[in-house]
């Protein structure tokens, strides 16, 4: 009786933490833009179709800086019970400590969004589902890969790559207007009508955090 009220507890002081509930978000928000309505939606809309990657990766990113938060904050419990996830956990924060979480996130996140989003690629995650399970599984890595180095990123590299993502948002929807078809699988209007969403996306979020940029970087 008393382990079933320990562990009871320990549940409980757990759900409590506010890295506990970070995660959960995170991976709520996940889960609810890959099953139905939305995930049918999005094979049929490319708008949806792409608010959806970008969902996946944020919601990702939210959980993976929940559960890093949450880890390195018990690191002393984690080495006695589990070693080996205490090592991995270890190796990732040294890594990122050494690379100040470029690589995790920049140069991963990058590579991924880029391979996806090439049309051939795109167009055959579309109409094949195992290589459609394997690009969102791709996103989720990423973001929370880019979750679990966001500590480690100086203040002022985070305020630029999350201006150069708004940016590149933009100018991809920009750049897409000289092609009606980007997305061949997709019509022609639906293309107009994602181009569109792209650059109003890019535009706000530059908007949105261009005065905290320019105080960080002691421009203001």
């Amino acid at each position: 009786m008393n382990e079933v009220r320990q562990s009871k507890n320990s549940i409980e002081s757990s759900l409590s933490n506010v890295y506990v509930r970070i995660s959960l978000l995170g991976l709520i928000i996940t889960l609810a833009l890959l099953v139905d309505p939305i995930d049918s939606i999005a094979n049929v809309n490319l708008t949806v179709h792409m608010f959806q990657h970008i969902g996946l990766f944020v919601g990702s990113a939210v959980f993976g800086y929940g559960l890093e938060r949450y880890l390195s904050t018990h690191l002393v419990q984690i080495r006695k019970k589990f070693r080996i996830g205490y090592t991995v956990l270890l190796s990732v924060i040294k890594f990122n400590t050494k690379t100040k979480g470029l690589v995790f996130a920049a140069v991963v996140p990058a590579f991924v969004f880029a391979y996806w989003h090439f049309p051939s690629n795109f167009d055959l995650a579309l109409v094949n589902g195992n290589v459609h399970i394997l690009e969102h599984f791709s996103y989720i890595v990423a973001g929370s890969l880019v979750g679990l180095s966001i500590i480690a990123i100086p203040k002022k590299y985070k305020v630029v790559l999350l201006e150069f993502g708004f940016m590149e948002a933009g100018m991809m929807g920009s750049m897409m207007v000289l092609w009606p078809s980007f997305f061949p699988a997709y019509s022609a209007a639906q293309n107009a009508d994602m181009d569109t969403a792209l650059m109003l996306f890019g535009a706000v979020g530059i908007v949105a955090t261009s005065s905290w940029m320019l105080k960080v970087l002691d421009i203001i």
